[in-house]
């Protein structure tokens, strides 16, 4: 197991693996990046190079140390995330681990904290982890993960050595994706669905009713300008149920429209939605990229308001009958 484990980010593995070169360890690195980049396996292959002792840059894979790295299991390295059901890091998490800081480490010369959702502590939290980034002790090394990075203190962002995740190419994702078993038509239109990120497409893959349940989302959108109110309300309630389970229903819906500006704009190689390309054609006819870029907008509205957990039905309610009759 090595870097190479990660997709692109070649950016990344310059920084780390000059790191370890040198052997100039900071105390505290920031991976920023959506979802689905290889922000975590990309520590976890630090941590074992960081660790495992081995000749060379990258942890071997299989000695005892690697593999409990691997695993979860190894004393000296703590992975904290979101505990169940909550959308926060909180502060008690944070003065747990600085609990445990206090104590120098068991089997290793460092002591890893890797802190997933950095960017979702809570102000309590944040202003907790700050004074331990401001005063580590020797042996410790903390990798924090952030998808929005402005949802940090600047503070805790200036203490840390930062590290940027990049979208990969779809093509390199399609290919990956081939390599582990998928066939090259769906290969494709799963890695144009993933919006850059190789994580995203392997979700997607592994989703039996994904595809389903997309095709059911573009017919309902493709056709807004013929439906009723009615048949808008009661495919909207179900559309909420879609929602509810966590399906990347706006991701998909703006999608489809910036697909409509690609082919406006004589960009067909871009489109996401290749399967659907007769539709996007016949769409192009109806709409000025003006337009279009109002839907967006409305998109991007919704679903913030639905970030804050406004009526999710009457949100989609209203976005619906706004696609539907161009506002």
């Amino acid at each position: 197991m090595s870097f190479d484990r990660v997709l692109g980010q070649k950016e990344a593995k310059k920084i780390l693996g000059d790191e370890l070169d040198s052997g100039r360890i900071s105390h505290a690195y920031l991976f920023v990046g959506k979802k689905g980049l290889g922000k975590k396996e990309m520590a976890y292959e630090f941590v074992k190079a960081l660790l495992c002792g081995s000749e060379g840059l990258e942890g071997c894979g299989d000695c005892i140390i690697c593999r409990k790295i691997e695993h979860n299991n190894h004393a000296d390295v703590r992975l904290l995330t979101l505990e169940e059901e909550s959308s926060s890091i909180k502060i008690s998490q944070i003065r747990e681990m600085q609990k445990e800081l206090v104590y120098k480490p068991y089997e290793s010369e460092q002591k890893v904290y890797i802190i997933d959702h950095a960017d979702q502590m809570t102000p309590q939290a944040a202003n907790s982890l700050l004074r331990t980034l401001e005063e580590p002790p020797d042996y410790a090394v903390l990798i924090l993960f952030a998808e929005e990075i402005n949802q940090l203190l600047p503070t805790i962002i200036s203490r840390c050595q930062q590290i940027f995740f990049y979208n990969v190419e779809s093509e390199k994702i399609s290919q990956k994706l081939q390599q582990e078993g998928s066939p090259p038509q769906k290969a494709d239109l799963y890695s144009r669905l993933a919006d850059g990120s190789p994580g995203q497409a392997r979700e997607l893959k592994e989703d039996a009713d994904f595809l389903e349940k997309r095709n059911r989302i573009l017919d309902f959108v493709s056709d807004l300008p013929h439906k009723k109110r009615v048949e808008i309300f009661s495919e909207a309630e179900q559309i909420k149920k879609m929602l509810d389970e966590g399906f990347p229903l706006f991701n998909l819906i703006s999608g489809w429209y910036r697909d409509i500006i690609l082919y406006i704009e004589g960009q067909k190689n871009q489109i996401v939605n290749v399967d659907y390309m007769s539709d996007i054609k016949e769409k192009k006819e109806q709409y000025t990229a003006a337009e279009i870029n109002n839907f967006l907008e409305d998109i991007q509205k919704t679903k913030e308001d639905v970030k804050r957990n406004v009526n999710k039905e009457l949100a989609l309610d209203v976005l619906f009958i706004r696609l539907c009759s161009g506002r």
